[in-house]
């Protein structure tokens, strides 16, 4: 192990008081359990146990581990540096593989919004489903339709994230993220052979149930089988498979548009790919494990245990170490309440976190990137710079590179610096590109500049403001309150990308308001309130367990001094002495 011990501690006790050698050997033995190794202490037998029982069960978690701080200033489960605990690694084959299918979470979403853009400016798609701009003498969707086709299929993501709560509460995450999955069979379906606009519509709606629901699962589902020490870069990784199907959405309309320009197949291509990719999610997610957390909540310690165990690199002794960690968290959950209330994330207790944790996904959408990711081929074909359909490949490719650098520039410089340069440099690339925008009409070049700034400001958008919204929402609240925060943090997220879809055709569109790229200063104006609300409320969470991110909730610590605050939890740490809830 690494980290030092004090000599009181230089038998590392398991949370019932056995030493390490016993405990190898019962490990050994296949007989390791909490509930088995004390007749005088079988307090976790009766899970369901209330009153004087509970009680005592509360007591007994607090006697758990002493836990070493480790010489690295990583802090890892119940403080564990278990990224360098010995010889042994957390990562094993199985967690790489479950952390790489639930990853694939948001595919459905990252390749559903990365295609409406395009397929919404083919000539094909709005000579079938529209006909003639009468206003613009083109094949363009009008204002009113942009509007439609863009937001009000996002109602369904709200309708998804709210009643995924509930579900994976009752059910589990696995089960609800399959099931998330199996209900966008008949939505891709439908879009694929839809006959006009409206079954079209009403596609798109069904499967935002679908994603909304799968956006709300599997952040918690990553967070809670990786230890915390790696939540950051696990988290904010599965951004990638999100922003590479946009990419391979956006590849598959450029390619169907060379081939087939003017044809229906020019959009059902694309289309016939998202077909494919319910059934693609499906497979890898049948054989991944429940989430340990879950199962503790349900009172299946054994079962909890097994599962650590199969996706744990480090040895019996320090899957205890991690399982009693989770009990403490577990035993507060339930002392704070039988049952929570979905409501409690907005009591006067949790507000400040729900809204650090839970609304930093909201405004994400107010940064100015519909412009350059929903709206870009619509835009760019506005611009008059060249291929709509490349630029728009151009600009998903900008974003993977930066969903690329995002999971360990999290972890290497932490989360609120890495949001607060971030939100600088967006604020400054939505003046610049609003005020290129008033000589962009006789200067090709500024054009150019626009469309340039635009694949900027999808690096540093997903770098900095998209893998910090969803990694916060996991990551902030009390264990107990996780599944509403991020039920909250989906709805929100959505309804504010319902308004700002809704609005943004109405003021840069030619047959509206026609204000095209000078919208770039409204976003401006929202990420300069973004970026002082950033600096005043966002804390350090690099590397924080619950228990600490609670206590640091608690005592009320600003967010600017979270990082080098040392807790009552690194303090028991030093002096070898048990893990404890506040």
């Amino acid at each position: 192990m690494s980290g030092r011990m004090t000599p009181e501690t230089d038998i590392a006790k398991t949370p019932t008081g056995y030493d390490s050698s016993s405990l190898d050997e019962k490990a050994r033995s296949g007989g390791l359990a909490i509930d088995s190794i004390s007749d005088d202490m079988s307090v976790i037998k009766d899970h369901d146990a209330h009153g004087a029982k509970a009680k005592t069960n509360a007591t007994t978690m607090k006697t758990t581990t002493a836990m070493p701080k480790s010489d690295s200033t990583t802090h890892g489960v119940g403080g564990i540096d278990i990224l360098g605990a010995g010889d042994d690694s957390p990562l094993n084959a199985y967690l790489m593989f479950c952390t790489l299918a639930v990853g694939f979470g948001g595919l459905n979403w990252g390749f559903e919004n990365a295609l409406v853009g395009p397929i919404s400016a083919m000539t094909a798609f709005v000579r079938d489903f529209q006909g003639l701009n009468e206003k613009t003498n083109s094949y363009v969707l009008t204002a009113t339709h942009q509007s439609i086709l863009f937001s009000v299929p996002l109602t369904g993501t709200v309708v998804g994230a709210l009643g995924s709560s509930p579900f994976q509460t009752k059910w589990g995450r696995k089960y609800a993220l399959l099931s998330a999955y199996a209900t966008s069979i008949g939505a891709v379906f439908l879009q694929l052979f839809a006959p006009n606009f409206a079954a079209y519509i009403v596609g798109r709606w069904w499967n935002a149930v679908s994603y909304g629901a799968a956006l709300a699962i599997a952040p918690n589902y990553l967070a809670d089988l990786v230890p915390a020490s790696m939540r950051g870069r696990f988290v904010s990784a599965a951004n990638i498979a999100t922003i590479a199907a946009s990419v391979i959405a956006t590849a598959a309309c450029y390619a169907s548009t060379q081939t087939h320009p003017d044809d229906k197949l020019a959009y059902r291509i694309p289309l016939a790919v998202q077909a494919a990719l319910p059934f693609a999610l499906i497979l890898p997610t049948i054989f991944c494990v429940e989430s340990p957390s879950w199962l503790l909540s349900k009172g299946r310690v054994d079962e909890a245990r097994r599962t650590l165990r199969k996706i744990r690199g480090f040895s019996d002794q320090d899957v205890e170490k991690e399982l009693s960690v989770l009990l403490v968290v577990e035993e507060e959950r339930k002392a704070a309440t039988n049952k929570p209330n979905p409501f409690d994330i907005y009591n006067r207790q949790n507000i400040l976190r729900t809204l650090v944790g839970g609304s930093i996904f909201s405004p994400n959408q107010c940064s100015g990137i519909i412009l350059s990711t929903t709206y870009a081929t619509v835009f760019l074909v506005q611009l008059g710079v060249g291929n709509a359909f490349m630029l728009s490949l151009i600009g998903n490719i900008c974003q993977f590179v930066g969903t690329l650098l995002a999971p360990f520039v999290l972890d290497n410089f932490g989360r609120r610096p890495v949001a607060l340069i971030g939100f600088t440099i967006l604020f400054l690339i939505d003046v610049s590109a609003g005020t290129l925008a008033f000589f962009a009409k006789d200067s090709y070049a500024c054009g150019v500049a626009i469309a340039a700034l635009s694949f900027l400001f999808n690096i540093c958008w997903t770098l900095s403001f998209y893998s910090i919204s969803l990694l916060m929402p996991a990551e902030i609240p009390t264990e107990r309150l996780r599944n509403p925060t991020m039920t909250h943090a989906v709805g929100f997220g959505q309804v504010t990308a319902i308004i700002t879809t809704l609005c943004v055709p109405m003021i840069t569109a030619d047959d509206a308001a026609g204000l095209g790229a000078k919208a770039y200063l409204i976003f401006a104006g929202c990420m300069l309130g973004i970026l002082v609300g950033a600096a005043l409320l966002l804390p350090e969470t690099k590397g924080r367990t619950t228990l600490e991110i609670d206590e640091l909730y608690q005592r009320k610590v600003p967010a600017w001094r979270w990082k080098g605050f040392e807790t009552s939890v690194e303090v028991r740490e030093k002096e070898g002495m048990p893990p404890s809830s506040m």
